[in-house]
């Protein structure tokens, strides 16, 4: 018969078993879940792995590997995101600004790929009628930016269901310097099943410093949609 002799340590740890959660673990499950910190959770919990090899004391295998997952799912699904963003913003700020250059330049083709309803048939005649006038009182366009400080104006008549609005500032460089003036782009929304970053570009309209209006295309005002129309009463 054989007596098996424990050392002190040997039963502290079978008595006591893991005391303690490591903090490096921990750290990396907190920081899974936050924004744009989250890739650094999968290095985290790696490090914690490796820690708690040589620490048979310390708790927290389960969350260094929740950790990893958790970071990686998170880190992917904000890179995905940043991408759409980037996307739709490149159709909805560049494309109006590049159809914009291309009318200037005279490019027609590069003006239609960026164009929905009459501007997608737009003849290169046609083109250079609408940016006469424009290049004349403005000067060569430079840029459309955004513009937040302007209210959107209320419409007034419904709004067809397949369009939406972008208020922007368009500058131009002509012999008196720079100037800017207010657009308004409307585009077409995409299709069900089409992707959101599809958006073309249906109108512009320039509110000119002397008051009036240039618009693209000159298609008349809207009509009210058939479903909303109300008859006029006989006289």
């Amino acid at each position: 018969m054989t007596t098996e002799t424990l050392t002190p340590d040997t039963q502290t740890s079978e008595r006591v078993g893991p005391s303690r959660w490591n903090p490096i673990a921990m750290a990396a499950l907190l920081v899974s879940v936050l924004p744009v910190v989250s890739v650094a959770a999968p290095v985290l919990g790696l490090v914690a792995l490796l820690r708690l090899r040589s620490r048979p004391h310390e708790r927290g295998r389960a969350l260094a590997w929740a950790a990893i997952v958790i970071g990686l799912t998170t880190s992917a699904a904000q890179a995905g995101l940043g991408w759409l963003m980037a996307e739709v913003r490149r159709a909805t700020v560049e494309r109006p600004a590049e159809a914009l250059r291309a009318a200037w330049t005279g490019d027609a083709e590069g003006f239609r790929e960026r164009m929905a309803g009459p501007g997608h048939e737009a003849t290169s005649d046609r083109v250079a009628a609408w940016v006469a006038p424009l290049r004349a009182s403005l000067g060569e366009f430079e840029a459309l930016e955004p513009d937040f400080g302007r209210a959107v104006p209320e419409p007034t008549v419904p709004v067809p269901e397949r369009e939406m609005s972008g208020l922007f500032k368009a500058r131009f460089r002509g012999a008196a310097g720079t100037t800017s003036v207010p657009a308004t782009v409307v585009y077409e929304r995409p299709l069900a099943g089409e992707a959101p970053t599809s958006v073309r570009v249906r109108r512009y309209e320039f509110e000119m410093p002397d008051g009036t209006r240039i618009v693209w295309p000159e298609d008349g005002p809207r009509e009210r949609p058939n479903a909303e129309r109300r008859e006029e009463p006989a006289r």
